[in-house]
């Protein structure tokens, strides 16, 4: 099993393409600029006579590409095209606490019973929080079974992304979970959310959850 994967720039720029063909676009990659001799981008997309080039970098890479504001100002300033820059997540590589291991496939049961129970008692916020604890759990069991194992403590966005990569979640579940993942990181931030419907999503993130765990990927992992 391969220990600690990271999920490559190159991969996630691949995952951008297979997206925006799925959208219409002829899309390339890897492609030589003319106007910008050497450089190389990530992503060129076209669509009814508009063109996007597209970046995909960890923010620490940036440090690294100096270029990237120029190409911003040629791509920009060209008639019908348009550039991007697409952030990716990093692992944080945080080690874990002392004896801490991911949750087993009964835990991820019983904390999702924990979170219906939570909801029920009126807590709908700390309910939605041990969903999300159960939710990033069976992502990583999953991705395991891929023969990849997340074992530092790493971004929630992270993840997902290389959830949907290994091709354990489609891009749906992916598109749900990411924005699931957007209210769990303003709670647990401290942040308050007007059009946050604790309770109704919570109950939406328990039944993705129940989902995943009735997948033909989980029952093969409960089998090995």
């Amino acid at each position: 099993m391969v220990s600690d994967t990271t999920l490559t720039e190159s991969r996630l720029a691949t995952l951008t393409a297979e997206e925006l063909r799925a959208q219409g676009y002829e899309v390339e990659q890897e492609v030589l600029l003319d106007f910008l001799p050497g450089f190389r981008a990530d992503v060129v997309a076209r669509k009814e006579g508009q063109t996007r080039v597209i970046e995909v970098k960890y923010r620490s890479s940036l440090t690294a590409n100096p270029i990237m504001s120029e190409l911003s100002r040629v791509v920009n300033a060209k008639p019908g095209w348009s550039f991007e820059l697409h952030l990716v997540g990093e692992p944080e590589r945080r080690e874990p606490p002392a004896g801490a291991k991911p949750f087993d496939a009964e835990s991820i049961h019983r904390r999702v019973k924990e979170a219906e129970k939570a909801r029920d008692a009126g807590l709908s916020d700390a309910a939605f929080l041990l969903a999300w604890s159960a939710a990033e759990a069976i992502l990583r069991e999953l991705v395991a079974a891929e023969g990849v194992a997340i074992e530092r403590i790493t971004t929630a966005a992270y993840v997902l992304d290389y959830a949907v990569y290994q091709g354990v979640i489609s891009r749906d579940d992916y598109n749900y979970l990411t924005d699931m993942m957007t209210y769990r990181n303003a709670l647990v931030h401290g942040f308050d959310i007007d059009d946050f419907d604790s309770e109704t999503m919570t109950a939406g993130l328990t039944q993705a959850i129940k989902n995943l765990m009735s997948s033909d990927e989980w029952a093969s992992r409960r089998s090995d």
